[in-house]
């Protein structure tokens, strides 16, 4: 996702920036998704069942991952033109959740 995102800054063609800015926050659902199916020690990766699947808070916090990482801003192309700094942003709550399903699963 970073490497993306850096590469995005550094491209001079729209198309291909566009691209991989919406590739950058998609690999981070992502990680969300996998750290998901890990906790809930599932193969089954559609998000839907993943979400209805997980506890509170996580499931709630797994529904703003899909509905703006990969609905709004992957799917969509709305991602705001401080692009870089709310990657950082969701960079930070992805990261945070990963971890606590990480310590919660014991894994």
């Amino acid at each position: 996702a970073k490497e993306d995102m850096g590469m995005a800054g550094r491209s001079e063609d729209e198309d291909d920036r566009d691209r991989r800015i919406r590739t950058a926050f998609n690999s981070l659902f992502h990680a969300a998704r996998l750290a998901a199916m890990s906790y809930l020690a599932t193969e089954n990766a559609r998000w839907g069942g993943i979400k209805r699947r997980l506890p509170q808070p996580y499931r709630n916090e797994f529904e703003e991952f899909i509905n703006t990482l990969h609905i709004d801003y992957f799917y969509n192309g709305n991602y705001p033109a401080n692009y870089e700094e709310e990657f950082e942003k969701w960079y930070k709550r992805v990261e945070e959740f990963v971890s606590e399903l990480e310590e919660k699963s014991g894994r």
